[in-house]
């Protein structure tokens, strides 16, 4: 058996040993000849290309690569990657299309992620074992190391991912545009599959009508020769449509200084051309500040002190005149224990007789009564009934963070493709507008765990979180070891001085299944809100209802996730969505 070439789109997962996946017949972007495709402008649109072995089949030298894609009318009309681009890693100026190798990590049965904090136990996602993708590695790796060419062992599968940035332009004209994957086994061709996008007449907005941001804490020591590391970060961020959070600034006192040396990313004059970013958001900052991240005490201990801090921050963000939401990070996850504490330090914050007063103050918890006059925004791990009836009725901001299936998606490495694309989708159905990742590089062990600050091999073995809980609260489970696999990773290390046989030798960092999901899942919510704004927000509604029937506080404790694990399904419901804005543009010039 020769080798055999199928696609898929970006909503699924094939295991390594996946050979019989029914996607293989057939999903929304294959029909068993051609990849079929379909977009608007200023969006990243992606797909899979699957090539499997048979028992006795070995390539050492595989090569994935995509052409440029011109329009079937107009020859001058092309998404392809520009000459400006150069390969460097502090750019992304000019890049359009890119060709990732997907990066397998085995899950063994005794080691899948148990329910705990990820999922109730009547909603496990599909795969908990097995060599499960993630981590995407440039086609400019390291060779064997995921970049080209690459060595596929008998009866498995080797995935690659493919992103295609269609530009804002105007000037790219609707229609069908062709190009071709071609996979070769070293100098010998294996498959040719024609690709055929359909660009739709509309182009999604720059800025995100959702608030989503993901911690990053300082990878400096991974990256020793490159002193823009933070910049690489920011970059990847902003063109996957998050913002991140856990710089300096978020966890230091008011310092003028350093608030005008970050104001270029907050005002978006970094997220530009001539500073080496291209993609959505050029122009644009960051959504979220957060003030004290993790509950760092940067206003003081003193309330006089504290009084002066929360004036200075106040008043540098009313005369900024910034869009995007501020706020003091109170604590983290607080145990009841800590509540008249948190009713001493809001006291003291909101009874200040200056601007102070009016800084908000978010907790990562549901809405608690006992606090309920010192906390303005309630970031919640799971939101229920109670919670979101407050924050309706008192004008507090509700937001979530991570995952807990079914009341919304997970992010462990096991979970399914689209769980983190249906965060989004949730968020728009129920009008909830934050959505926080605790951590996107936990490349350390967490110092709760029986390897508290340990670097961690994030390319070979799968838990990334350790917990020893000792039973103070129920919400933490028996006493004993908790884990998640690849819980805290959206992000994978380009060099790895620790481990050096998994340096990948990109000088910037790597993406991930999940943080392609993330990004897909904030697009689609820009679709949504595209229809809404041109008079169609019942349809667009429905929409939304008919992906995800309940969740959040709607979910049935104890039932199943409510949304299909079927990136084709996914694939449906934006159709209906791009269907709805071009069915109101038809014959005008739509230049969102």
């Amino acid at each position: 058996m020769a080798l055999a070439v199928w696609a898929v789109n970006d909503g699924e997962k094939v295991l390594k040993e996946d050979l019989a996946n029914p996607n293989k017949r057939g999903n929304s972007v294959w029909d068993g000849s051609k990849v079929q495709l379909f977009g608007a402008r200023n969006e990243t649109v992606a797909f899979q290309v699957i090539v499997e072995a048979g028992d006795a089949e070995v390539s050492s030298s595989l090569y994935v690569e995509m052409s440029g894609l011109v329009h079937n009318e107009h020859q001058d009309c092309r998404i392809e990657n520009d000459i400006s681009f150069n390969g460097d890693e502090a750019s992304n100026v000019g890049l359009r299309i890119e060709v990732f190798t997907q990066h397998y990590l085995y899950v063994s049965p005794d080691l899948s992620t148990a329910p705990q904090w990820f999922y109730e136990e009547s909603a496990p996602p599909l795969h908990q074992s097995g060599w499960i993708p993630d981590a995407l590695i440039p086609a400019h790796a390291k060779p064997r190391l995921g970049g080209q060419p690459v060595r596929l062992g008998a009866g498995s599968n080797q995935g690659f991912w493919i992103d295609i940035y269609t530009p804002r332009d105007a000037a790219l004209k609707a229609g069908t545009y062709l190009g071709t994957v071609t996979v070769r086994d070293g100098e010998v061709l294996v498959a040719e599959l024609p690709v055929e996008l359909t660009l739709y007449d509309f182009a999604l907005p720059d800025e995100n009508h959702s608030v989503t941001f993901v911690y990053a804490n300082d990878v400096s020591e991974y990256y020793p020769d490159v002193p823009d590391i933070r910049d690489r970060f920011r970059r990847m961020a902003h063109r996957h449509r998050f913002d991140l959070v856990g710089s300096d600034v978020h966890g230091q006192k008011f310092d003028a200084e350093a608030l005008e040396q970050y104001a270029p990313y907050l005002n978006g004059s970094f997220f530009t051309k001539e500073n080496g970013y291209e993609g959505p958001g050029e122009h644009v900052g960051e959504g979220v500040f957060p003030i004290g991240m993790y509950g760092a005490k940067v206003l003081g201990s003193e309330p006089e002190e504290m009084q002066r801090e929360a004036d200075k921050w106040v008043e540098y963000f009313e005369g900024l005149n910034w869009p995007g939401s501020y706020f003091c990070y109170l604590i983290d996850e607080p145990l009841p224990a800590k509540y008249e504490w948190i009713r001493e330090q809001a006291g003291i914050v909101h009874g200040s007789a200056g601007v102070g007063k009016r800084l908000p103050l978010l907790t990562t918890r549901r809405y608690t009564p006992e606090i309920e006059d010192a906390i303005d925004i309630w970031c919640a791990h799971k939101i229920d009934g109670e919670s979101m009836a407050y924050c309706r009725s008192s004008g507090d901001k509700l937001w979530f963070y991570n995952g807990y299936r079914p009341y919304h998606g997970s992010l462990i490495l096991e979970a399914e493709a689209v769980d983190m694309r249906v965060n989004s989708w949730l968020r728009y159905r129920y009008g909830v507008e934050g959505y926080f990742v605790w951590h996107g590089t936990h490349w350390r062990h967490n110092h709760q765990g029986p390897r508290g600050r340990w670097n961690q091999n994030v390319y070979s073995y799968a838990v990334t979180f350790m917990y020893v809980a000792k039973n103070e609260d129920a919400y933490y489970g028996d006493d004993g070891v908790h884990f998640g696999n690849g819980d805290g990773l959206l992000f994978y290390p380009g060099r790895e001085p620790f481990f050096r046989e998994q340096d990948r030798g990109i000088d910037g960092p790597i993406s991930s299944i999940r943080m392609k999901n993330l990004r897909r899942g904030i697009q689609d919510y820009e679709y949504l809100w595209l229809a809404a704004q041109r008079g169609l927000a019942a349809e667009a509604d429905a929409i939304a209802r008919e992906a995800v029937p309940s969740g959040m506080h709607e979910t049935v404790a104890g039932g199943k996730a409510s949304w299909s694990s079927s990136g084709s399904k996914w694939d449906e419901y934006r159709r209906k969505a791009a269907e709805l804005i071009v069915g109101v543009s038809v014959g005008a010039k739509d230049n969102v």
